[in-house]
């Protein structure tokens, strides 16, 4: 069951930051979440698609993105593999000023200081892989590159109204995590938290990108998928399991979510 909604980022080098490579062998789905700390994603192979700010921003292979601290963001993916390099608050405020606050500009790909990123992060990859002695010393070096180019070239303080509004629905993506299986309502969702019904729709839809119904299907249905590839338990009671009653809908956008029906992605994992 999804129960993700802020994450805390727990360091896995002595420095103080997380940096991994991630390998997803099918199609995936990340409901929405915030982290308290900044997030560069470089793919490797596959595609990573981010919903955020009400729009959507796709990551091809060899390209990167960065999620500044408290975005409320969720990830769709292809089978991929991607370096994730997460800096805490409390480490970016030893180099700027206010880091919770800074916001990013997404540049092209062709831009040059996107592509010493590109290069910077590779290159972090191959001395963390290789671990060579003293390999902390050169990790420290290009990480300090990266965060140096990220604060003065893709950084900005100033915020979109999208990105201060956003804060106010947290507890509403936290409720409906929890509670996805549930027959939940928009009414229900807003009377609980204090808003009229069309305006929470609205707002929902203004700043998450998609409407809440849309984000439930979305949530059912990747838990769908995987149980569809990890287990051999009948289709019609995992949709039952995962709050999916009107099957004949569910099917439709499984398709459009997945490109096939949930049969066919059985058939694919257990023939």
């Amino acid at each position: 069951m999804v129960r993700q909604h802020h994450e805390n980022v727990i360091s896995n080098l002595e420095m103080g930051v997380r940096f991994y490579e991630s390998v997803v062998e099918t199609n995936g789905y990340v409901p929405f979440h915030w982290h308290s700390s900044i997030e560069l994603i470089y793919v490797m192979s596959g595609q990573l698609i981010f919903k955020f700010d009400g729009e959507a921003h796709v990551v091809q292979a060899q390209q990167f993105i960065v999620i500044p601290s408290g975005v409320v963001h969720d990830v769709t993916s292809t089978a991929n593999k991607a370096l994730v390099l997460q800096i805490p608050l409390d480490f970016m405020a030893q180099y700027c000023d206010d880091p919770a606050n800074l916001n990013m500009i997404l540049k092209a790909p062709t831009d040059e200081s996107y592509q010493k990123i590109v290069g910077l992060l590779n290159e972090l990859n191959q001395i963390n892989t290789r671990q060579k002695a003293g390999y902390l010393f050169d990790f420290g070096i290009i990480l300090l590159m990266i965060l140096k180019t990220v604060v003065l070239k893709f950084g900005t303080a100033e915020s979109t109204k999208i990105r201060q509004d956003t804060s106010g629905l947290k507890d509403i993506i936290t409720e409906i995590n929890r509670h996805y299986t549930e027959p939940l309502r928009v009414s229900q969702l807003a009377r609980k938290f204090g808003y009229n019904p069309s305006y929470l729709s609205r707002l929902f839809k203004q700043q998450i990108g998609i409407t809440i119904v849309e984000y439930l299907y979305e949530l059912r249905l990747s838990e769908l998928y995987q149980d569809l590839i990890k287990t051999t338990l009948p289709i019609k009671g995992l949709m039952q399991k995962h709050g999916l009653t009107n099957e004949r809908t569910a099917r439709e956008m499984f398709k459009k979510m997945y490109g096939d029906l949930p049969k066919q992605v059985r058939l694919k994992y257990h023939r």
